[in-house]
């Protein structure tokens, strides 16, 4: 039996690793499960942690993306310009360890995560050992389900595609009890969406997330252990558009109703040179601190 993080309530923790105490969220503006501080990182791990703890963001998850890890070094160098962990298996591990090091370094100021995005292409392939490690794993969405034109084209309903990627995704993740996160899952067609507004003017009766597509999830997935990312990028490109909002806030509370939990996160590859404080537009969406389920779950795991 699985908690609704999708951890068993019977596992044990790692030797030899003691978790610090967990401090729960206070503020929507607090958390951050999306930050990207593994080979792409400007700046050394402690020093990046400490600029969002500084302004208040304290409750963090570090990622970094599996492909990273299995390119082999001369590639990574020659994509990054760097190399910061060995792209290997051995090299991942190196970058959790050092996410460790940051959650005892931050012991009583931050609430600390480790994190993996998995290609949606790659769930089915990622090695069983870059897994075993974070604290949740999460799918990157890219896949456009409307324009045959995309190079990440699917010809299926976007309540398809996403069904379809939730169940790989906790496919993985359930056996070695870790949440499943769908990371920006409406990114290609909110994009899609503003085109639409800029080329014809308006949306029509276009819509983000149909009822037919919730049906289709619904019928597809059982979501115990499943979450939704609330992506800053997908947040602020809503945002450029009152009709996008209005439909992001449509699909966000169908969400919530069925039962779905939340994660948020700024995506963020780089030390941002201006931090976003997102409280606003999440409300307008509907959706308060306790919505972010995730955030709650890890902290109550430890």
């Amino acid at each position: 039996m699985m908690s609704r993080s999708g951890r068993s309530p019977e596992r044990t923790p790692k030797k030899g690793r003691k978790v610090p105490p967990a401090l729960p969220p206070k503020s929507i503006k607090g958390i951050d499960l999306h930050l990207h501080a593994g080979q792409e990182r400007d700046v050394p791990m402690k020093q990046l942690v400490q600029s969002f703890v500084d302004r208040g963001i304290s409750f963090l998850g570090l990622l970094d993306h599996s492909e990273l890890y299995e390119m082999g070094d001369e590639a990574l160098r020659a994509e990054h310009g760097q190399v910061v962990y060995p792209s290997s298996t051995q090299g991942l591990i190196s970058f959790y360890r050092e996410v460790d090091g940051m959650k005892h370094a931050f012991r009583g100021t931050a609430s600390i995560y480790s994190g993996l995005e998995v290609g949606e292409w790659d769930i089915l392939r990622v090695s069983r050992d870059f897994i075993l490690d974070p604290d949740f794993v999460g799918c990157h969405m890219n896949t456009s389900c409307h324009d045959p034109n995309y190079r990440h084209y699917e010809n299926a309903s976007c309540g398809g595609h996403l069904a379809r990627r939730a169940r790989e995704l906790l496919g993985i993740c359930r056996p070695v009890a870790k949440p499943a996160v769908l990371f920006h899952p409406f990114h290609r067609r909110l994009q899609e969406l503003r085109a639409l507004i800029q080329t014809q003017g308006n949306l029509a009766d276009e819509e983000l997330f149909t009822k037919e597509d919730a049906a289709t999830f619904i019928d597809g997935v059982d979501f115990e252990g499943l979450y939704v990312e609330l992506n800053f990028g997908d947040l602020y490109t809503a945002a450029t558009h009152p009709d996008l909002l209005k439909l992001l806030r449509r699909t966000c509370l169908t969400f919530k109703h069925l039962g779905l939990g939340f994660s948020l996160g700024s995506d963020y590859h780089k030390t941002p040179q201006q931090f976003r404080d997102p409280t606003e537009l999440v409300e307008s969406l509907g959706l308060g601190l306790k919505d972010f389920s995730l955030a709650y779950d890890l902290a109550d795991q430890e």
